[in-house]
C-alpha cells in the first residue's frame, strides 16, 4: 500500500452512520503545528460523558516518544489490517497509522469522537461516519520549523521536507481553522471552543409558562448558539429529539418518540433560558418533562420529496413511498404548501392499494394496543347528523354481552357535540393507553377521547391544513378512521354511514362505494369492517349539545317510555350487528339483535354504562343549562324537516360543545302539527349571554314548515 493512502475498512465491524450519532472531529495539520499538545490540553475541558479521544495504532515504538499511542510492528499492523481490525488506516513519513473500530464505536452512543487524523484520511473517515467536522490546526512556518527542530526526531533535510509538503484538505466539508502560533493556553482555548462548536451537545429541557402563536418554537440562550456549530440561528428550523427516547408508548409526543421540528428563537435572559437549556413553551412536546435531555440539530430535508412531487403530478405510489411521505410529514420535514399539495393530490384520487398503504403507514405512527382477546369490537360513525349519541348506548350493550369494545372517539370539529364531548358529561375521557387498559379490564368497554391513544403528529399537520382548506376525500377519511381503529387494537369494526343531502355521504350509491372502500381497506390492514348506511336526514334524538345528548342516551339506557325511539332503534341495530360478529352470539336464536334488545331491556346495559363511567374516572355529570328560551313556531302547519345545519349552528352559537350545558332541545318532530306561537324548540345555556344572542327568527331557521 502506498505510504500516503488512507483506506476505510469494513470487514470486521462496519461503522454505519445513524441519525443519533455523535460528531466525528478530525484534527489535522502538518507536523509541528502542535496537534498533540492541543488535544492533551483540551481533555480536561471536554467531559468524558460527551467526548471520546480515539487512541491511534502507530508502527512506532513507544519509547520513540510523541503521543500516547498503541505501538505495533509493521508486520503485525499489516496482518491486523488484512483481518479487518481497523476502521481507517493511512501511511505517512514511513509510518502506518490505524484507528480501530472500537475507537469510533462511541459515535453510535451519541458521543463525539476526536481523532488525530491525517489530511489524506478525510475521505475515508467521511465514508463511514455520519457527520464529520475537520479542525485544521495551523501555525507560522518559522514556529513550525522551531518546534520540529526542538523535538529532535528528524535531521535538517527531513525537517525541510516536512515543511515543503502542502497537502490539500480533500474530502473535507465542515472545516474549522485554528491558529496555534501563539501561547499554548490560547491555542488550547481556541481548539476547545472549536470542538464544542462542532459537537453534538445535549440540552436540558426547561418548561416555559407561556404560549406562543404559530408553530412549535424552541428557545435557546444566545450564548448557546456557538454550541450548535453555527448551524442554528434565530428563525432556522431544527429537529428536537429526546437524547434517549426509550420506549415509544402511544400518546407520547413526537420529540419523545424520535423527533419533531421546531423554529429556533433566542433569549438573552439567563433566568428564562440558561446556556445549557432549551426552553419549550406550553404545548410544545408536552411529554418532555423539565430536566429531560434533548438534542437540537438542523432539520433534515425530506427524503421522500421526489415521491411526493410525483404524487402531486398524478403518479401512483408504492407502499414504501407512501410510508416515507407519511413519516416525513409527521416529522415536519415538509412545508405547509407541500403538505397541502399532497393532500389535494390525494383527494383527487388514491388507488385502493394506496389507501391501504396510507392507512397502514398512519397506524404505524403510534404503537398498536394489544388486547388478550380474539375479537376486539369497535364502532365508528361518519357523523354529520346532530343529536346522535348512539355510541353511548352501543358500547355498554356490547360490553354487557362480555365483549371487549375500547371505543376511541373524537371531539367535535364543526358539530355541536362529538362522542367524546358527550361522554365527558359523565366521565373522564382524556385517557392514556394505560388508563384505557385499566378501564376495559374493569368494565369491558370504554368511550375515550382518541387524542392520547391513537393521535399522531401527522393528524396535527394534516388537520391544520385540511380544515381551513376544506379538502374532502373519502379515501383520506377511510385511511384516517381505520388507522385509528387499528392503533386502538380493534379487530372488527362497524362503520355507520349516515346518508342525506346535508351530510358527507349524499346518495345511496355514494354510500355503497364508501362501504366497499372501507371493507377492502380494512381487509388489507387486517381489520374486518362492516359498513352500515343509515338515515342522515334528521336528528334521531331530541337534544343537540353534549348534556342534552347524554340525557337522551340515558333515557334509552333507562328504558324510559319517552326515550327517543329513533335513537333506541339505531343503537339496537348497530349493537346487534356488532354482536353478530361474535360467532357464539350469532348462533343464538335471534342472533345479535335479540341479545342486544335483551341486554337493554334488562338494565344490564345501563349497569354497564355506569361501570364504564366509574372506571374511566368520575366526572361531575353535566346537566342542560339553567338558562332557557323557547323558540316559537312562526306560523301554523306541519313540520316537514329539521335543518341539521341550522340546528347544529344554533347549538354552537349558544356555546356548545365547550359549554356542555348549551344546546337545542327539539320539541316538535317531522310530521308533527304545530300552531303559530307554540313552542317547538328550546335553547339552553349556562349563562344569560348565551341566550341573549338568539335571534327571534331562529326557530324559522331550524324548522321547515309545510
Amino acid at each position: 500500500m502506498p505510504p500516503t493512502s488512507a483506506t476505510p475498512t469494513h470487514a470486521a465491524e462496519p461503522n454505519r452512520p445513524g441519525p443519533d450519532d455523535g460528531v466525528l472531529v478530525l484534527v489535522v495539520g502538518p507536523s509541528g503545528v502542535g496537534k498533540d499538545s492541543l488535544i492533551d490540553g483540551a481533555r480536561p475541558r471536554l467531559p468524558a460523558s460527551l467526548f471520546h479521544f480515539a487512541r491511534r495504532v502507530v508502527t512506532r515504538p513507544r519509547e520513540a516518544g510523541g503521543e500516547d499511542h498503541e505501538p505495533m510492528t509493521l508486520a503485525d499492523f499489516e496482518a491486523a489490517e488484512a483481518g479487518g481490525a481497523f476502521a481507517v488506516t493511512w501511511g505517512a513519513h514511513g509510518l502506518r497509522y490505524g484507528i480501530r473500530h472500537a475507537a469510533l464505536a462511541p459515535l453510535r452512543d451519541g458521543r463525539n469522537v476526536i481523532v488525530n487524523a491525517s489530511r489524506q484520511s478525510l475521505a475515508a473517515f467521511a465514508a463511514i461516519a455520519g457527520r464529520v467536522v475537520v479542525v485544521s490546526v495551523t501555525a507560522p512556518p518559522a514556529i513550525v520549523r522551531a518546534r520540529l527542530e526542538a523535538r529532535g526526531r528528524e535531521d535538517a533535510a527531513e525537517v525541510a521536507e516536512r515543511l515543503g509538503r502542502q497537502v490539500p484538505l480533500v474530502g473535507a466539508q465542515n472545516i474549522a481553522v485554528i491558529d496555534n502560533g501563539g501561547a499554548l493556553a490560547e491555542g488550547v482555548g481556541r481548539f476547545a471552543a472549536a470542538v464544542l462548536g462542532a459537537a453534538r451537545l445535549p440540552l436540558t429541557v426547561t418548561r416555559l409558562p407561556l404560549s406562543l402563536p404559530g408553530g412549535p418554537v424552541a428557545l435557546l440562550n444566545q450564548a448557546a448558539l456557538p454550541l450548535t456549530a453555527g448551524q442554528l440561528s434565530p428563525g432556522t428550523t431544527a429537529e428536537l429529539r429526546a437524547a434517549d427516547p426509550g420506549p415509544s408508548p402511544a400518546g407520547t409526543s413526537t420529540a419523545a418518540r424520535g423527533g419533531m421540528r421546531v423554529a429556533i428563537a433566542t433569549a438573552a435572559d439567563d433566568a428564562l433560558v440558561a446556556p445549557g437549556e432549551v426552553g419549550l413553551p406550553a404545548g410544545v412536546a408536552p411529554d418532555l418533562a423539565a430536566g429531560a435531555v434533548v438534542t437540537l440539530r438542523p432539520a433534515r430535508a425530506a427524503a421522500s420529496r421526489d415521491a411526493l412531487r410525483r404524487k402531486v403530478a398524478g403518479a401512483a405510489l408504492g407502499a414504501a413511498e407512501i410510508g416515507a411521505i407519511v413519516e416525513d410529514i409527521a416529522a415536519g420535514r415538509y412545508s405547509e404548501a407541500e403538505v397541502a399539495g399532497f393532500l389535494v393530490a390525494a383527494a383527487r384520487g388514491l388507488s385502493p392499494d394506496e389507501v391501504a398503504a396510507f392507512t397502514a403507514a398512519r397506524a404505524g405512527l403510534v404503537p398498536r394496543l394489544a388486547w388478550d382477546a380474539p375479537l376486539v369490537l369497535d364502532k365508528h360513525s361518519m357523523g354529520g347528523v346532530p343529536g346522535d349519541p348512539a355510541s353511548l348506548i352501543v358500547v355498554p350493550i356490547v360490553a354487557a354481552a362480555g365483549q371487549i369494545i375500547p371505543k376511541t372517539s373524537s371531539r367535535a370539529i364543526t358539530s355541536a357535540a362529538g362522542t367524546a364531548d358527550i361522554m365527558e358529561c359523565a366521565a373522564a375521557v382524556d385517557l392514556t393507553p394505560d388508563d384505557l387498559r385499566r378501564t376495559v379490564a374493569a368494565a369491558g368497554g370504554a368511550i375515550a377521547w382518541s387524542g392520547r391513544i391513537a393521535h399522531s403528529a401527522l393528524d396535527d399537520v394534516m388537520n391544520a391544513i385540511n380544515r381551513p382548506l376544506g379538502i374532502a376525500s373519502a379515501e383520506l377519511d377511510v385511511a384516517s378512521i381505520l388507522s385509528k381503529k387499528r392503533a386502538a387494537g380493534a379487530t372488527h369494526v362497524i362503520v355507520d354511514i349516515p346518508v342525506g343531502p346535508a351530510v358527507k355521504v349524499k346518495t345511496a350509491e355514494d354510500a355503497r362505494r364508501l362501504a366497499a372502500l372501507f371493507t377492502a381497506t380494512g381487509a388489507a390492514v387486517g381489520l374486518t369492517v362492516v359498513a352500515l348506511p343509515s338515515d342522515g336526514r334528521q336528528p334521531i334524538g331530541r337534544g343537540v349539545g353534549p348534556a342534552l345528548e347524554l340525557q337522551d342516551a340515558l333515557a334509552v339506557l333507562q328504558n324510559n317510555a319517552d326515550a327517543p325511539e329513533p335513537l333506541r332503534a339505531k343503537a339496537l341495530a348497530i349493537a346487534g350487528r356488532l354482536l353478530d360478529l361474535v360467532p357464539e352470539v350469532a348462533a343464538r336464536p335471534g342472533g345479535g339483535a335479540a341479545r342486544a334488545a335483551e341486554l337493554l331491556a334488562s338494565g344490564a346495559a345501563l349497569a354497564s354504562f355506569e361501570a364504564i363511567a366509574e372506571a374511566q374516572g368520575p366526572h361531575p355529570r353535566a346537566r342542560p343549562g339553567a338558562f332557557r328560551r323557547e323558540l316559537l313556531a312562526p306560523r301554523s302547519g306541519t313540520v316537514a324537516a329539521v335543518d341539521i345545519f341550522a340546528v347544529a349552528g344554533l347549538a354552537r352559537a349558544v356555546g356548545a360543545p365547550a359549554d356542555k350545558g348549551a344546546g337545542v332541545r327539539l320539541i316538535a318532530r317531522p310530521g308533527d302539527e304545530v300552531r303559530e306561537g307554540a313552542p317547538f324548540a328550546e335553547v339552553t345555556a349556562t349563562s344569560q349571554h348565551g341566550i341573549d344572542i338568539i335571534r327571534a327568527e331562529a326557530a324559522g331557521d331550524v324548522y321547515k314548515i309545510a
